[in-house]
């Protein structure tokens, strides 16, 4: 496994990336897979930023795993990228899965559900490659 320099944590700002409070991290993984790491607030700010992540992701893999563990908030902008991507791994006959949703983030998926073709699994439901411990620190400031 290797961890791409994909890591986006930076200061909101123009052209600085997207704001602290998001990460999202890209590592390859066995069978053709690509595990994006998301963690912090994944929102209008951060969605640009999400969607190249998520786009190149598809593009060079044909198995893209969305580690939603650490997210603590996803908004409709950001969620309609995912329900795009779904879209996208149809027409290509590849796989989209998104990996234990907590919180907020899980009851957006429990009222939307989840998109058509897209398997949403828990840590213990995924088999073991997948379910892979991830040691990810999220340094962002929070808002007070």
């Amino acid at each position: 496994m290797s961890i791409s320099p994909a890591s986006f944590t930076s200061s909101s700002g123009p052209g600085l990336g997207p704001p602290a409070l998001f990460s999202c991290t890209r590592r390859a993984e066995g069978r053709g897979s690509i595990r994006l790491i998301l963690a912090g607030e994944l929102d209008l700010s951060a969605r640009a930023h999400f969607e190249q992540a998520l786009t190149d992701a598809q593009a060079d893999a044909s198995r893209v795993i969305l580690d939603l563990q650490a997210l603590t908030l996803i908004d409709c902008a950001s969620l309609s990228v995912v329900f795009d991507a779904a879209v996208e791994a149809h027409r290509r006959n590849a796989v989209l899965i998104l990996l234990d949703p907590r919180g907020q983030v899980r009851r957006v998926l429990d009222l939307t559900g989840a998109p058509d073709g897209v398997a949403v699994l828990e840590r213990s439901d995924a088999e073991p490659s997948t379910a892979m411990a991830t040691d990810l620190s999220f340094r962002g400031s929070r808002r007070g």
